[in-house]
């Protein structure tokens, strides 16, 4: 199977993969995730495991793509990255499930155009960030950035077709 994909040669099914993987990447967790795995290559577009299984990693990894992780595995890696307190992480619990509920939302609205999605979900990224960095001190939120970062940088390659590792 080829690994580049020419844009504009998606159809419905290949589609649905790409935008679950952009919701995965855009997820809070995913960006905190991708950090521990900076040298593997690439997720594929698309997989013949059914979505919903468990990995053997427990980090979402599945059969070359990434499902989004459990909120409180995000938090768990946000308190490792970021050293939260108590506090900190009871605070950012519900502003993650409700970033999870609306990417799933968007995810599944079938009425909304590809780009449309990306955008509503760059946009709830966008947000969600802001209400997290209230929650963090100064110097939490230069490591929060920093994180986002990285991740950018690892979407814009995966995007370009180049490989992931930095």
């Amino acid at each position: 199977m080829n690994s580049v994909i020419p844009r504009g040669s998606f159809g419905k099914g290949k589609s649905l993969v790409v935008t679950a993987f952009l919701v995965a990447l855009l997820s809070l967790g995913v960006a905190a995730f991708g950090q521990d795995d900076q040298n593997a290559p690439p997720p594929p577009p698309q997989s013949n495991q059914p979505s919903g299984q468990p990995s053997e990693s427990g980090m979402g990894r599945q059969m070359g793509h990434r499902q989004m992780p459990s909120v409180d595995d995000q938090i768990k890696h946000l308190s490792k990255k970021l050293s939260l307190s108590d506090d900190q992480q009871a605070k950012l619990k519900p502003i993650l499930e409700d970033q999870r509920k609306q990417m799933e939302t968007i995810h599944n609205d079938s009425s909304l155009s590809r780009e449309d999605r990306f955008s509503k979900m760059q946009d709830l990224r966008k947000s969600s960030d802001d209400q997290i960095k209230n929650i963090l001190s100064p110097d939490q939120q230069k490591n929060f950035e920093k994180m986002r970062d990285e991740q950018h940088e690892r979407m814009k390659n995966w995007r370009k077709g180049g490989d992931n590792s930095q």
